[in-house]
Formats: C-alpha cells, structure tokens, sequence
C-alpha cells in the first residue's frame, strides 16, 4: 500500500526548489531578503487555500506548521499592524478566492484535455477517476494499469504525468512490460513526443514483437510515416522510402481471405489477423501479421506457429476438397483491466 504524501511538507520543498531558482538573482543583486521573503509569503498563503478544504487528518498538524511561518513572514513584512490586518484581510477575501478559482478553471480544462488523450489512447477505464489520481500539488504522478492477456500472459501499463511550467499536468511517457509464466518478457518506455498518438494496442503489439506503421514528424516538420518494432536492443525504424507497401505483399499472397481495406488497416496497426488460406472449396484458419525486415506478409497456422504458404497448400492437399462455412473471427479483447494509484 503505498503511503499518501505530505502535501504541506510538499509545499515547503516545493519552496526551497523555487529558492534555489532565485538565489542567482538575489547573489547578483537582483532581489533582496524582502523580495524573497513576499515570495514564500505568496507560495505559502497559496498552498493555504489549496489545502484547508482537504487537508488530511495526518496533515493537519503539519498546516499549524504552515500557518505560523505564514504569520512569522506577515510580521517581518508588515511590522505595521494596520497594514498586516489589511494584507490578510485582501489574501482572505479577494487574493485566495480569486486564485482557488483560476486554479479550479485550469484543473478542469487540463483533466478535460487528458481525458480525452487518454480514451483515444484506450486508457478510457482511467479517465473517469483522474481527479482522484493527479493530486494538484504533486510535480510527477505515475498510474500503473494491468491488462491480462491470457491464463500466463499480462500487459503491465504505466502512465507517466508531468507538469509542466504553467502547472498543468502531461502525459508525457508511458512504461509497457509483457510478463509471461511471472516473467518480464519485454518492456519499453515511450516517450510520446516520438511516440504521437500511440495507442495501447499498439504498445501490445510492439511488445509481442510486432511492427506497425508509426505517424511521426520528420525533420523539415512534415507528417510522414514509417514502419518501426523493438529490436533485440532498441527501437527499429524504417526508412520512410524503404520498399514495403502492404496491400502490394497481400497481393502476392492471394489465398488469403478477409476484405483487403480491413486487412490492411489492422496489419498498419501491428495488429496479429485471424482469417483464412484459400485453395479451391478448401480453407485453412490462419493469423497474419506484417512483416517490413522481409516485405512480406508472415504467415501462421491455428496455433500461430510460423508456416509457409508451400505448406499451407500441402495441409490443403493432404486433407482433400472440404467446403467449411466461414465466419469472420472476432477480435480478442483485453480483459482484467485493474487501476492503480499514483506514487
């Protein structure tokens, strides 16, 4: 079980980070100990109004803490007492409202935009509790997803959050590890500035070994595609003129059956097919996948072992005319999705 963090304590490093920023302006004479000292009352009085609603039973009294060096920094900046009841009468009645307000406008249009990246990214189970996840004063908050895939195969997900300069929260990066018999059989980080619109499927099929067709940005700041898996030691890019088009293998290969529009979208997506080989009135189930190192299509029996289509038409031959109804197979989905909390 992991342990909730401190948010006041978070708030005082959070301020000596900040400090740290300052200090070559104050060494070079830029700011003085008052400037220094209207910033800290500034971040204080803020973490404040953040945390009096929610404040914790086991922070609470940590905000004593809080409260006090707020009121040390009142004194050594209003000696006057006239001025330091109009100070924190301005704080408690325009300054605080007016800046819970602009934080509560901008939490919600950021958690609206991650929602949305992440059901188009799959991640849907997560949106709907992300409030509870990205705790406002937190800088970083990774959320782990458990996907199984089988009876000893899952998919571990990690989402990395960051924020950023104006405070909001990105998802920047997301860790995938494929466990087999409680075994990491691959894992890979992606950063999704190189990894744009990145879907969790995707991630599935790379990790299986797969290769998909990645949209990606080149160098004269121009959409383009390429062709991309994980190597044995790192990410294997294609050369967006390298010579495999998909529909041209699926053409040399025309005993398989599926509607070609949706074989291609599925194969570009890293995705393994279920279809058929066709021979005359005879049909064999088969999985296909993309194959960019060759430029082809590779080819799988009913138990997804590699095969020839030599072999293929051997098992037709040997089993003689048969006519088989066919049905189109069904997609398997993730299921046992769990999900997690954040560090």
């Amino acid at each position: 079980m992991t342990v909730a963090v401190n948010r006041v304590l978070l708030a005082f490093k959070t301020w000596e980070e900040r400090k740290k920023e300052v200090e070559p302006l104050f060494k070079a004479g830029a700011a003085d100990t008052g400037t220094l000292a209207r910033l800290q009352l500034d971040h204080l009085r803020q973490a404040a109004h953040r945390l009096r609603r929610s404040v914790r039973p086991d922070e609470k009294p940590f905000m004593l803490l809080l409260n006090n060096q707020v009121a040390k920094l009142e004194k050594q900046l209003f000696p006057n007492l006239l001025l330091r009841i109009f100070s924190q009468l301005k704080d408690m009645l325009y300054d605080g409202p007016a800046y819970l307000k602009q934080q509560q406008q901008q939490r919600e249009q950021n958690l609206e935009m991650l929602k949305i990246q992440l059901k188009d990214a799959g991640l849907g189970s997560l949106a709907g509790r992300l409030e509870q996840h990205l705790d406002q004063d937190q800088k970083q908050v990774r959320l782990p997803m458990d996907c199984q895939l089988g009876p000893e195969k899952r998919l571990t997900l990690y989402m990395n959050f960051h924020k950023d300069p104006y405070g909001d929260f990105q998802l920047n990066q997301i860790s995938g590890a494929l466990h087999e018999n409680g075994k990491i059989a691959k894992a890979q980080e992606f950063e999704l500035s190189e990894w744009p619109n990145l879907k969790t499927n995707q991630i599935w099929s790379l990790l299986e070994g797969r290769a998909l067709k990645q949209q990606y940005t080149d160098a004269t700041g121009q959409e383009n595609n390429r062709w991309v898996e994980l190597g044995a030691n790192a990410v294997q890019h294609y050369d967006p003129d390298y010579g495999f088009d998909i529909r041209t293998a699926l053409d040399a290969l025309p005993a398989i059956t599926r509607n070609k529009d949706e074989l291609v979208r599925y194969l570009e997506n890293g995705q393994q097919v279920p279809t058929y080989w066709k021979q005359g009135r005879s049909y064999l189930s088969i999985h296909v996948q993309a194959d960019p190192a060759n430029r082809t299509i590779k080819l799988l029996d009913d138990k997804q072992q590699p095969i020839t289509a030599e072999k293929l038409n051997q098992k037709i031959q040997e089993q003689g005319p048969k006519v088989k109804v066919l049905s189109v197979p069904v997609q398997k989905n993730r299921k046992g999705v769990k999900n997690g909390h954040h560090q």
